[in-house]
């Protein structure tokens, strides 16, 4: 792999230069020397000065091509125009000659992986000595390793014979591995302009040159710079962004950690070093294909300009130039989404890599640093509030009672089960109008003495008896009720009880009962009142995360943007428990939790703890901090018999867990055979079709067995997202609200490393 110093050498780097090749007569500029630069490095005259990357996107059949401006497409070998002189709106550019459908794939026995290659073709010849089977040794430019593959076949089962001599060999490895059988030959590119006039030109490679302030569009998406279009081995169009290194990363930082999710800076400084730090370390990865990395998560996400965001960009601004170097020398700078709370050993993960800084680490405060930030809150001591179906009503009270639309007198506790009745809840509907800017209710009031005709008078007061109407149809009464006591009410109070239970604010008991014809207690209607208000957004609840709590202001961070806002000596407080808000006396919250909160007069006076709850973690905010996944017989058996050859599943077995807990050996037994599968294979292994809900390697396996013995199905489960190797994205986040700088956190999930500045005389 190549190192900061030989990259500022050779790689893809010329001149500034003030042509404008889209204009003959442009002015200078950088972006006008990017352009040129680019044009220069396509047709091979470029030189060191300018330090541009080649992005390779993703390739198809045809790809359109659009601008804002009128553009050009011309052969980078001269700036000739390909056809005409320039376009206007789209253009198709086509590969002529090209397989329509996907090109056809061979099997081969992947039987080791070198970092050497003179060591990957002496185990080649070993092992054809062995099998008897000839073999190729062929470079996978993700790990940047030399791979052993025997054998060459059509269809997978035809190499079990090859795979079992392996194994009697002492082969560990001797999964199957799946190719292109061919490189598709005398495919050329046509041009196809909006009146469905064409050109097929030229050459395999063409250069589309925007206009200075434009950006060329690719199926969609902009991209700054120059686009490359080539015809690639399977015989597509593949376009190539040749871009300045900068200009790239305000692509993929936002991509990698969207500052609208993760708005913290000084996570997306840690972001933008070591996305800069793998953009480096990287450089001609997939030279054999022209480029040098990729725009897919198979590199790092990379979506253009259009993605492009202030706050990333002040990252990469701040950071300008910024590296994470070990022994003066770039490092294999991985990061994973989400890790769930520790980090795992590269080696465990990746055999090939033993770097001493990818190391598995905690992803959490140490517990002193947590104890010093974690505040206790104390509320109003509000009491437990159940309705008469044993639902809870606490949250619901506490948001109606701090916008006042409600009154928490002492009278509640006594009254609670009490008969609600029609001037009682017209105070409330009329309170709740006032606060959210909608008309009074002012229809006539008649005493209610059923459930249905007080959720008929609610709907009426709240205007919402028209969504009722027209929103659900007579038949569907039955099914949202399934209830034989509220059948007997009339049809308007069934049609007002069904639509309350069919937007989720109203809802029967654990027996299935509404009590649609009893009277309503005071408490029975406080969680739909709630639900209205929450509608019009008419308690002013927003989001955010708690930071700290001192001298009686909370520090919270919204948006991005940090907030330091005066709490009420007793607010109304929802924590919550087993996975329900309930009222709390009192509140612990802990650096990163996310809450709701409302403000009176700018003071705040109700916070709720949001779900999901998940412990201390830096990243357990993430979605995918844990989960769970069922795969059937079935299931296992196909995604297994893509890669081994061992027959029908017997058994997994887990021989060995990383310091994360996740599993780093597994041992597969089947009806022919059993395999040992290490690291990231077995997550592949095990995963079904290109995407898979397989977030993450799991720690634990719990296999279900029919009465004969064998096994019907397997539960996974695990924590994060990714292969847990590296900085956790969402753990930088949790970190950078800690208060901890991206130095820091850099330094936590890259141990021993040093930051330089590519710019830096020594280097």
């Amino acid at each position: 792999m190549r190192t900061a110093g030989v990259a500022l050498a050779v790689i893809l780097a010329v001149p500034a230069a003030a042509l404008d090749v889209a204009q003959s007569s442009a002015p200078p500029g950088a972006e006008g020397a990017l352009i040129a630069a680019g044009m220069r490095r396509l047709a091979g005259t470029g030189a060191v000065g300018e330090h541009l990357v080649r992005i390779g996107l993703e390739p198809a059949h045809r790809v359109r091509v659009t601008s804002n401006r009128p553009f050009r497409i011309v052969d980078p070998r001269d700036e000739r125009a390909a056809w005409l002189e320039s376009y206007s709106g789209e253009v198709w550019v086509l590969a002529e000659g090209g397989p329509e459908g996907e090109i056809a794939r061979v099997y081969r026995v992947q039987a080791g992986a070198f970092q050497d290659q003179d060591a990957a073709e002496l185990e080649l010849a070993r092992l054809e000595s062995l099998s008897g089977a000839s073999g190729i040794v062929r470079r996978d430019p993700d790990r940047g390793v030399w791979r052993v593959r025997l054998g060459r076949e059509t269809d997978r089962l035809a190499l079990g014979p090859l795979v079992a001599r392996l194994r009697a060999a002492g082969v560990e490895g001797g999964w199957i591995s799946e190719e292109p059988a061919t490189t598709a030959e005398g495919v050329r590119l046509r041009l196809v302009d909006p009146r469905w006039e064409s050109a097929l030109v030229d050459g395999v490679r063409l250069a589309v040159v925007p206009a200075l302030g434009a950006r060329i569009q690719i199926d969609g998406k902009a991209y700054r710079g120059v686009i490359e279009l080539r015809i690639d081995a399977a015989g597509r169009v593949r376009p190539i962004n040749w871009i300045e290194i900068e200009e790239y990363l305000r692509g993929v930082v936002p991509s990698e950690l969207g500052p609208a999710a993760w708005p913290q800076l000084q996570a997306l400084k840690a972001q933008a070093v070591a996305a800069r730090t793998y953009t480096w370390r990287k450089l001609g990865q997939f030279e054999d294909e022209g480029f040098d990395l990729c725009s897919t998560p198979r590199c790092q996400v990379y979506d253009g300009a259009d993605v492009e965001h202030p706050l990333s960009d002040r990252a990469l601004t701040s950071t300008r130039g910024e590296i994470l170097t070990w022994q003066r020398r770039p490092i294999e700078a991985l990061y994973t989404s989400t890790c769930g709370g520790h980090t795992e050993d590269a080696r465990s993960v990746f055999p090939e890599h033993d770097e001493p800084y990818l190391v598995g680490v905690p992803c959490r405060a140490e517990a002193s640093a947590l104890e010093a930030r974690t505040a206790v809150i104390k509320g109003r001591g509000l009491p437990y509030l159940v309705d008469e179906t044993g639902t809870a009503v606490g949250r619901a009270f506490g948001l109606l009672a701090a916008a006042g639309v409600i009154d928490p007198g002492a009278d509640w506790p006594g009254r609670a089960r009490a008969a609600l009745d029609a001037r009682e809840l017209r105070s409330w509907t009329a309170a709740l109008a006032r606060i959210a800017g909608r008309p009074l209710p002012d229809a006539p009031l008649a005493e209610f003495t059923t459930l249905g005709a007080a959720a008929q008078q609610l709907l009426s007061d709240l205007g919402w008896d028209l969504r009722s109407s027209l929103l659900l149809a007579e038949d569907d009464l039955a099914a949202l009720l399934r209830d034989a006591q509220a059948e007997a009410l009339p049809t308007s109070e069934r049609r007002a009880l069904a639509y309350l239970g069919a937007i989720e604010a109203l809802g029967p008991g654990a027996d299935g009962s509404w009590l649609a014809s009893a009277p309503p207690s005071r408490l029975r209607l406080l969680p739909a009142l709630a639900r209205a208000g929450e509608s019009w957004d008419a308690f002013g609840l927003r989001s955010a995360t708690f930071v700290a709590l001192s001298e009686g202001r909370i520090a919270l961070t919204r948006n991005g943007e940090p907030l330091r806002l005066p709490l009420a000596a007793r607010p109304i407080l929802i924590g919550r428990i087993g996975g329900r808000s309930l009222l709390a006396p009192e509140l612990q919250l802990w650096p990163g939790d996310r809450v709701s909160y409302r403000t009176s007069d700018g003071i705040i006076d109700y916070i709720e703890l949001e779900a999901p709850v998940k412990g201390t973690a830096d990243d357990r905010i993430s979605r995918d901090f844990s989960w769970e996944l069922r795969r059937t017989r079935a299931e296992l058996d196909l995604a297994l018999g893509r890669r081994l050859s061992v027959g029908g599943l017997r058994d997994l077995r887990v021989l060995r867990r990383g310091v994360s807990g996740r599993i780093v050996e597994l041992e597969v037994v089947g009806s022919a055979g059993s395999q040992t599968l290490h690291g990231f294979n077995i997550r592949k292994s095990l995963e079904l079709g290109k995407t898979s809900d397989l977030r993450e390697t799991p720690s634990t396996i719990e296999l279900q067995r029919g009465a004969d013995g064998e096994i019907r199905a397997a539960v996974f489960a695990g924590k994060g997202w990714g292969h847990g190797v590296g900085m956790c994205q969402v753990g930088a986040y949790g970190m950078a609200v800690r208060g901890r700088d991206y130095r820091e956190i850099l330094a936590h999930y890259y141990r021993g490393t040093a930051i330089e500045r590519l710019d830096d005389p020594a280097r």
